[in-house]
């Protein structure tokens, strides 16, 4: 793939004009998908697909065109001209772009896995054995996924990376469901094993009596899937110096020194792990690590190469939704083993959805419980509650409500396939937090 991008990339800027640029980013993925329904494959495939977004610049003005690759190159040689043609022809009764930022120093960067390829039918009989006997439905995608960045100035960089992603839900014969998610770069047996022994646990129990709760303050325990829910919703702005800078990000008094969360909450954009890629769509190579909270003070923003033109700031090669790509919340003191014990009377909190902003300007965030939620009495599980719906801000999530976090973080990669598989992740504890609002 790599040697194909560096080809067609060569053969457009040989056929640009003296006073042209042109930017190209390529985006392609080798993935092999298995469909499980009742623990039985029902559906395997696998997607090879490569798109190239030709961005031209002329008189401090852009236009953009993608096209998908048939990785023909006779083929794409003529698409791909003609479509430079055409760009050339409409860019000039554009006007101006006054934020037009771009890299323009040789700053190239070049990743490759360095992991063994992932052995998806491996990891498919691994799945197979582990649930056989359990009514399971799930989707797994492994496989490549790459990135690439060229201009004519000369710069080229490049992301290739291997990953997993399996999302699955167990039933029983009432049509209750558990759900869980196992992703990564490396499938580890003892991690599915311990996921899937957690997950049969919960199982046992959400067949009993529905345990109704009422409209009040609980005691909850958030495990990391439910708590990267909010942490998703906290990352629409929180963290967008733009965003910042109006008013329309729900951490904004946290920017202005108004609000501090609890001194055990750290929160880093962190690249290290090698999933997303380390440069910008305009070719600004990214830092492994950028500080956002640190012990519960706001630190720095995401800044995109526009929003520090626009506000005359330093960039931090951040995309232009100024949000995290690669989140990590710092872990914290709770054992994993000792989740319910040390919840002791609460609700256990797998899944939550529907998230969305009651009060943007204070954080508040609303949203419902969903999959495996259980009430806990003396540490132990008694039965699955009836849905609710919860009612919380941020600031007390992660401040002064704040109990702890675990001691062990999981890594969630974005399973949207959205035209081609996600390269966002999180890495995130599960927490312990009391008077949670539970509001119907």
């Amino acid at each position: 793939m790599k040697s194909y991008f560096k080809k067609v990339s060569e053969y457009l800027f040989n056929s640009l004009e003296s006073n042209e640029i042109l930017i190209l980013n390529f985006d392609a993925e080798q993935t092999d998908f298995v469909r499980f329904n009742h623990a039985k494959i029902r559906q395997a495939g696998n997607v090879d697909q490569a798109t190239l977004t030709l961005s031209l610049v002329y008189k401090r003005k852009s236009l953009n065109s993608v096209i998908r690759l048939s990785l023909d190159y006779q083929k794409d040689s003529v698409l791909l001209l003609r479509t430079l043609y055409y760009l050339r022809r409409e860019i000039p009764e554009l006007p101006q772009d006054p934020y037009l930022m771009y890299e323009r120093n040789l700053n190239s960067f070049d990743r490759e896995t360095k992991n063994k390829s992932l052995d998806s039918f491996n990891i498919t009989d691994s799945i197979l054995q582990g649930c056989h006997s359990l009514d399971m439905v799930g989707i797994l995608s492994t496989g490549a996924i790459m990135k690439g960045f060229s201009n004519s100035l000369g710069q080229f960089n490049w992301h290739e990376s291997q990953s997993f992603n399996f999302d699955w839900s167990m039933y029983t014969d009432t049509g209750k469901a558990i759900k869980q998610n196992y992703s990564d770069q490396v499938w580890d047996q003892n991690i599915f094993s311990s996921l899937l022994e957690e997950s049969k646990q919960k199982l046992q129990v959400i067949d009993n009596r529905e345990q109704t709760i009422q409209p009040g303050e609980y005691r909850v325990y958030l495990s990391p899937s439910a708590l990267n829910e909010i942490v998703d919703m906290l990352s629409w702005g929180g963290f967008s110096y733009k965003a910042n800078k109006i008013g329309s990000s729900p951490l904004h008094l946290m920017m202005k020194g108004e609000k501090k969360l609890n001194k055990i909450v750290s929160f880093t954009e962190d690249l290290s792990n090698g999933i997303s890629p380390k440069f910008h769509s305009d070719g600004f190579i990214k830092p492994d690590t950028t500080e956002l909270i640190i012990n519960g003070e706001y630190k720095s923003s995401l800044i995109s190469p526009r929003s520090a033109l626009e506000y005359s700031v330093n960039h931090n090669a951040a995309e232009y939704y100024e949000s995290p790509v690669s989140i990590n919340l710092k872990e914290g003191a709770i054992n994993n083993d000792n989740i319910l014990t040390t919840l002791k009377d609460g609700i256990y909190i797998s899944n939550l959805w529907y998230l969305n902003f009651s009060d943007l300007n204070n954080g508040r965030i609303t949203g419902l419980t969903r999959f495996g939620c259980f009430k806990v009495s003396n540490g132990e599980y008694q039965g699955p509650i009836n849905t609710m719906r919860f009612d919380e801000t941020v600031y007390n999530i992660f401040g002064d409500k704040l109990i702890g976090l675990t001691n062990n973080k999981q890594l969630l990669i974005d399973s949207s396939t959205y035209e081609e598989r996600s390269t966002h992740s999180s890495t995130i504890p599960g927490a312990i937090v009391e008077d949670f609002k539970m509001t119907l």
